[in-house]
């Protein structure tokens, strides 16, 4: 069996774990309230729970594990096949892959002219938010994107303040990505 610090950077301790484990319950919960019994429900719900890991992990430990965002990003592709076969609606699904490569490509062209501000981590949970948001349509997409991109600079506005030394900041992205996604999946209609 893995420990939670092997298996689960930064969140190593029973506190930590429950918290992530709170956040993700809630997340859930209005996920089930946004979709209701819906086929799309279930790659939400995947995506809310691996959304809070990566999110505390990059807290915690400026680390995105592959082993959580590459089993998301499987089930994600998954259950929206499903969620498309069914009712024999291909669209959202080609869409969603769209989204997913142009969102991962933007975060990619980032990533490789500001090596020190974005990791491949970053990377990959896009590719996983592109296809989420890419599925519900582009307004989700240019939505969740540019709510992520607010969040990063308002997190670096209040480092900024409240740490007065001027050395070079480190913001972790993915929960200003996860939290730009959620919010364009719970207003976006």
């Amino acid at each position: 069996m893995l420990s939670p610090v092997r298996a689960l950077p930064g969140v190593d301790t029973l506190a930590r774990v429950a918290a992530t484990c709170a956040v993700g319950v809630a997340v859930e919960a209005v996920m089930l309230w946004r979709f209701g019994w819906t086929l799309p429900l279930g790659a939400y719900a995947s995506f809310a729970a691996v959304g809070t890991v990566v999110s505390a992990t990059d807290l915690a430990a400026r680390r995105i594990p592959n082993r959580v965002v590459l089993p998301g990003l499987v089930a994600a592709l998954v259950l929206l096949g499903v969620a498309s076969a069914i009712p024999g609606a291909w669209w959202p699904l080609a869409r969603a892959g769209i989204a997913m490569v142009v969102l991962a490509g933007f975060y990619l062209a980032l990533g490789l002219a500001f090596p020190s501000g974005m990791g491949m981590g970053d990377v990959k949970w896009a590719a996983v938010v592109g296809l989420l948001l890419g599925w519900l349509g582009w307004p989700a997409v240019v939505t969740g994107t540019l709510l992520a991109f607010a969040a990063a600079a308002l997190g670096v506005l209040v480092l900024r303040l409240a740490t007065p030394r001027r050395g070079r900041l480190v913001l972790p992205m993915a929960p200003c990505t996860s939290a730009g996604a959620l919010i364009a999946i719970w207003t976006l209609r």
